[in-house]
C-alpha cells in the first residue's frame, strides 16, 4: 500500500526546512507569519490605493487584527500611512523601501528554491506533478463538502 499523505508531509517537511535557511525569509519570519503575505499583496497592488478595509477583505481578517498587523508593520518600518485628498479620514497602506526590498529578497530565494526543487525533474514530469496535485486538491475538497466544512473564508476559496 502507498502512502501518498505521508509522501506529501515529508516533502512539505523538507521544503519548510530549506525556506528556513534563507536568510531573507528568516528576516520575514521574525516580523511575523502575516507580514510577509500582507508585503506580497502591497507590493502586488502598489499601483493602486490600497486601504485598511482591502486587506480585511482581502485576507478575511478582522479590523481589529489587521490594525494591530499594520501597526507592528509600521513600527517595524515596513509601511506607512499616507493620506489621501479625497478623504483626510482615510489612510492608504504603503511599503517602504525597506519592504520593497525585503520581497525583491524573498522572490528572488523563492526562484532559487524552484529551481532547486525541480532540478533533474523534466518539463513534462513538473506538469504531471502539478495536475496529479490540483487532481488531490479538488478529492480532499469534495470530501470536506461532503462533511458540510468549508474551506472558504469570506468568500474566498484557497
Amino acid at each position: 500500500m502507498r502512502h501518498l499523505g505521508l509522501e506529501v508531509h515529508r516533502l512539505e517537511r523538507l521544503m519548510t526546512r530549506q525556506r528556513g535557511c534563507s536568510a531573507a525569509h528568516q528576516d520575514a519570519d521574525r516580523q511575523t507569519g502575516m507580514h510577509g503575505y500582507l508585503i506580497r499583496y502591497l507590493y502586488e497592488n502598489q499601483e493602486r490605493d490600497v486601504f485598511q478595509r482591502d486587506i480585511e477583505r482581502a485576507f478575511s481578517i478582522s479590523r481589529s487584527s489587521v490594525t494591530v498587523t499594520l501597526q507592528l508593520m509600521e513600527k517595524n518600518g515596513l509601511i506607512r500611512r499616507e493620506s489621501v485628498a479625497q478623504d483626510a479620514r482615510l489612510k492608504r497602506i504603503v511599503l517602504t523601501q525597506k519592504a520593497r526590498d525585503l520581497h525583491r529578497q524573498i522572490e528572488a530565494d523563492i526562484m532559487t528554491f524552484e529551481s532547486n526543487l525541480a532540478r533533474g525533474i523534466s518539463e513534462e514530469e513538473q506538469e504531471v506533478f502539478l495536475r496529479v496535485a490540483k487532481k488531490m486538491q479538488e478529492n480532499l475538497r469534495e470530501d470536506l463538502a461532503k462533511q458540510g466544512i468549508s474551506i472558504c473564508k469570506g468568500g474566498d476559496c484557497e
